[in-house]
């Protein structure tokens, strides 16, 4: 009885220390994108998509560990573990597609004239 009774009590104070730090990261990600809007080049759509993709990776990341928290076993561990990353690698492999569309120059063909 007491081991389950110490690991509710450490299961909710490393929950709490997660929303805790979760609340940080956004309070600097509020204040990274405030500072960005004041910069001219920070009011582009290719700095605002990337702080798109900074939020969400966070994110990501942040429910990641809220889910190991609640992992049953290693086996559950590895399972969240390996969706994370697919899911991650197919999500950095989009994003480093945009942002190279987002940053090829445009190719001007002069015409016969």
């Amino acid at each position: 009885m007491a081991d389950k009774n110490s690991s509710d009590v450490i299961l909710n104070m490393m929950t709490k220390n997660l929303d805790q730090a979760r609340g940080a990261m956004t309070n600097y990600l509020d204040f990274i994108g405030k500072s960005m809007s004041v910069v001219p080049m920070g009011q582009s759509s290719q700095a605002t998509a990337l702080k798109g993709y900074v939020d969400r990776n966070v994110q990501a990341t942040f429910d990641f560990s809220q889910q190991l928290l609640h992992a049953k076993d290693f086996q559950d561990v590895v399972r969240i573990q390996t969706e994370f990353l697919q899911t991650q690698f197919r999500v950095l492999t989009d994003q480093a597609k945009e942002v190279v569309e987002m940053t090829h120059p445009t190719v001007i063909v002069p015409s016969d004239g």
